[in-house]
Parts: structure tokens; sequence; C-alpha cells
């Protein structure tokens, strides 16, 4: 069973996503247009003006290094070598490196592109499409990818090591797998998820390698490729933008337009650029940027040059900068043949801070389309609902709406006053009637009156809920108990949940059912029945 809401039924969505997903006509100025599988025509001529065909032999390259310890299958095979020619497109993702993919909704995004990528086949069929899984292996924020949760349980991996997490060594990581493999190894694919995990990060050599790996293993049979941008050829392909950078404030200038109308509609700004957004990565360190004077430094204040200096540096050695998450979309951009970027609430928010920076440098600015969502239900949980009475969309209502829908439900007395209400506001208009043909000064005697009697009724109305509460105390703590089986800790399930949660019962099926159930391009919420 697959249900689809819309999603402002979900109550889980920021005012800006649901907005851009409904295809508000305020956000035009800020995108190239909206994305529906029509629009990609025109997006297709775009990225053929715009993209440098040159590149392609580089990312192929690129791709063939970093593939050399990893069998690819015949689909991946083909997909690198079409991005050799010029009638073949990218659909992209990207997400920082967590452990063991961190939440669901990692695994959302990649069946978001590799879903895409198939749809537009079909309608497009003389080009190919090639589903890229861009690995944000430059983060350097350890603690947001370090964790992930199972079962209630979360395993984390505890390392003082500093820099970009990407380069990150694997040596003290075999206890949290041991402790992972231990609490799953009695599930029907228990052992087949805990040799997958330990055959990606024990035998690599970084936390790039082993999250390559590991998302290989989960995806290859859809031709999925994984790009790792944290390279040499790459950088220097894109080195004039990071000079433009240093030098112009290219990010902070020209996105002043675009932040001015997100704040004037009341949005708040995801990602507020800084005055040069990239870093200098050094061993086990990535520090900010700064320009001071005419002279440049790093944060930690230990490495300085003038402007002649950092832009020599620059062109001969591209792979000491790192952009940072308003720079790094343009790097993208530039590299792939790209047509679209799926990303989700927190990205789709800052890619609309830059759009006026790919016009300055004339990349073309992809279609940006936000992935899809999912609240995964077992057949027995909704069996569940059913029996009391709970339909799919109710389960979203805050608990006080929810547990007042509850006792409507069960209680054998009608609980609702609206009648009542309706019939008293009737009575005291005919009142009002008699009073304005014979003396208008009772009118607000009648008024207050009014309102103290509907007043009386709404408290009285409170009591019996109340009351009624109580009576069904424990039916209704039985449902909660049952919510808290959807929403793990009282929250959303694909930002708490790890893949793992439903691959050690259900295998490379869970995979297959969620591909099968998730249409990027069909804006609603989904749910799916496993």
């Amino acid at each position: 069973m697959c249900k689809k809401i819309e999603y402002n039924e979900t109550n889980l969505f920021s005012k800006i996503s649901l907005d851009y997903r409904s295809e508000n006509p305020h956000f035009s100025s800020l995108i190239s247009n909206f994305p529906n599988l029509d629009n990609f025509e025109n997006q297709i001529i775009e990225k053929s003006k715009n993209y440098n065909n040159i590149f392609r032999k580089d990312l192929t390259d690129v791709l063939n290094e970093q593939y050399k310890n990893i069998e690819l299958n015949e689909a991946q095979r083909n997909n690198i070598d079409s991005l050799k020619r010029e009638n073949s497109f990218t659909i992209t993702t990207g997400h920082q490196l967590n452990l063991l993919t961190g939440p669901l909704y990692f695994i959302y995004k990649i069946i978001s592109v590799i879903n895409l990528s198939e749809s537009l086949k079909k309608k497009y069929d003389k080009y190919d499409f090639i589903p890229v899984f861009w690995m944000a292996s430059e983060d350097h924020d350890f603690n947001e990818i370090n964790n992930f949760t199972l079962s209630g349980k979360t395993f984390k991996w505890e390392s003082n090591q500093t820099g970009m997490v990407g380069d990150f060594n694997l040596k003290n990581i075999n206890d949290v797998l041991d402790e992972f493999e231990n609490f799953i190894v009695n599930t029907a694919h228990g052992k087949e998820l805990g040799l997958m995990v330990k055959e990606a990060y024990l035998n690599s050599k970084n936390l790039a390698e082993a999250t390559r790996v590991l998302v290989n293993k989960i995806f290859k049979e859809f031709g999925l490729i994984i790009i790792d941008a944290n390279n040499s050829k790459l950088k220097g392909l894109f080195k004039q933008s990071i000079i433009n950078e240093l030098t112009e404030g290219l990010v902070k200038n020209c996105s002043e337009k675009s932040i001015k109308k997100l704040k004037t509609l009341n949005y708040k700004i995801q990602a507020p650029p800084r005055d040069i957004n990239l870093f200098y990565v050094q061993k086990n360190k990535r520090e900010r940027l700064i320009k001071t004077g005419d002279s440049y430094t790093t944060e930690n204040r230990l490495k300085l040059w003038t402007s002649e200096q950092i832009i020599k540096e620059i062109n001969e050695n591209p792979e000491n900068f790192s952009p940072n998450v308003l720079m790094r979309p343009l790097y993208q951009e530039f590299v792939l043949p790209n047509l679209c970027y799926i990303g989700g609430p927190a990205e789709i928010a800052y890619w609309l801070e830059i759009k006026p920076v790919f016009d300055n440098e004339k990349i073309t600015f992809p279609l940006l389309l936000s992935r899809c969502s999912a609240l995964i239900i077992s057949k027995k949980t909704i069996k569940k609902f059913k029996k009391y009475d709970l339909g799919i969309e109710e389960i979203f209502l805050s608990e006080h709406l929810l547990k007042n829908k509850l006792i409507t439900k069960f209680s054998k007395h009608k609980l609702d006053f609206s009648d009542l209400k309706n019939l008293l506001k009737i009575q005291f208009s005919k009142l009002k009637d008699i009073s304005k043909n014979t003396d208008k000064s009772f009118i607000g005697a009648l008024s207050a009156q009014e309102k103290k009697q509907i007043n009386g009724l709404t408290k009285l109305e409170k009591r019996l809920i109340n009351s009624e509460k109580r009576i069904y105390s424990e039916k209704i703590s039985k449902v909660m108990n049952l919510l808290s089986e959807v929403f793990p800790d009282g929250k959303f399930q694909e930002r708490h949940l790890n893949f793992s949660d439903f691959y050690k019962d259900l295998g490379q099926d869970f995979i297959i059912n969620i591909k099968d159930n998730l249409d990027p391009l069909n804006q609603k919420f989904t749910i799916i029945e496993i």
C-alpha cells in the first residue's frame, strides 16, 4: 500500500519548503524554472550551450580512478562511458558522509535522482541521464555525521581527528561496528547487513572511500555514480571562480538581491554568505579564509598571503582550497553536465540565494527539485490504526487536536456543541432585530449576554470533553503509544531512523520497495506500507 497526501497536511515542513513545492510564482526570479518533465527540454538546451564539453574527459578520468578498486556493474560502466558524450547529462544530489548513511532521507535523496533519471530517459530517449551522488567529503563537522539511530539506540563513532571528514582514517571504528553487528545479528538479514557494513569500513583507507563502498553496494544495480569532488584535477578546472571569490567577493556581492527578496518575503536566510566563502585545507585542518587589508589569512592565523601569493597558490595547488556551502553548488554545476539538483528543504532554501552568482559566472543554474519525503509504516501498525478508526491523515495532527478527535470517535455522546451555539446565535439575532424596532439601547446588553452564554457553552463543552478523556484515557494512551512507532521519540521518522532499521528485516527488498513507491516529480508526501 502506498498513499500520498499533500505536504501541508503533515505539519512537518517549513513555509519556504511548502511554498516552493507548490510552485509559488514569487520564486520565479530566483530559479531557472520549476521542475517538471516539460521544463527539462529547455534545461537540456541551455546546459548544452553552456557546458564545456572538454571537461568530460577529465570527469570520466577522475571517476574511473576513484572506482579503480570497486567492481562496477554494466549499468555503471555504461553511465561513466556515456558521460564522455555530449548527449549525456547528470541528475545530482549530495550529502554529508554520515556513518552508515545516517538518517533515512539520505536514502530518499539518492532514490529521487535514480527515479528522475529513469523518467527523463523515457521522455527524452535520445539523451542519457546519469544519477549522481556528490559526496560532501570536504565537510569538517564530524559531530553531525558520526552517529546514527537504530531501534531507539544511538551508535556513535568517537574520534579526535580534525580536518575534512572524508580524510578521516578508520582505525578506531571497530568497536561501533561490532556493537552494531551484535545488535542486528539475529534479524532476517542481520548477518548480510553486518558483513556489508564491515567490508565497507574495515577495508577502506578513509571515510570517503568507505561511504562510496557502502552506498555503491546499496545502489549499484540502479547505475548510480558516486563522485568525490575533493580532487585536484576537478578543482583545477574551477580555479578561476575560486580566484573570483577571493578577489571580488563573488558570492556575497552577487547574492545580495536574492537575499533581499527572500527577506522581503519573510523567509529565513538559510546560509548567510561570508566575505569569502572558501576554506584553506592543510593536513588535519580546514580553516576559513579571511581578508585583512590587502592580505589573506586563515582563521587560525597560521598562514598569510599577499594577493599575488594566494592567486599563485590557487593556480599551482587548487586542491588546497575548499568551497563552503554556498560556493559548492557553483563548483558542482561547473564540473558536471548537470540539469537538476535534488535537495532537502534546507538545501533548496540556500540554493534560492545564489542564482545571480551563477549568472555572473555564466554557469547554467540547474532546476531545483525537492527530494522525496516519506513515512514507512508496517502492516501491523496500520491494522492497529484501523482498530481505533484512525485515518492516516489524522496521525499528523497535534497531540491536543488528535486527543480531541479520538474522544469524539470513542464517546457515545455528542461532544460538539456547535449546533447549540448556532441555535443560540439565531435566537439572539431575532432579539436584536426586535430591539432595533423598539429600543436600540438593548443591543449592547444583548451582545454581552450572547457572548456570555456562548462562552458558557464552550466551557461546558470543554468540561464534557475532559470528562470523556478521563473515561477513555487508557484507550487514548494506547493510541499515543502506537504513534511512537511512527514518530520515534516524537521525531519525524526520516530525520531520525537509519535505513538499517528496515534493511535488517527486509534486505535489498526494502530499497526496491521504496524505489517503486517514490516519484520525485509527484510533489506529495508518501506513506509506504511494508
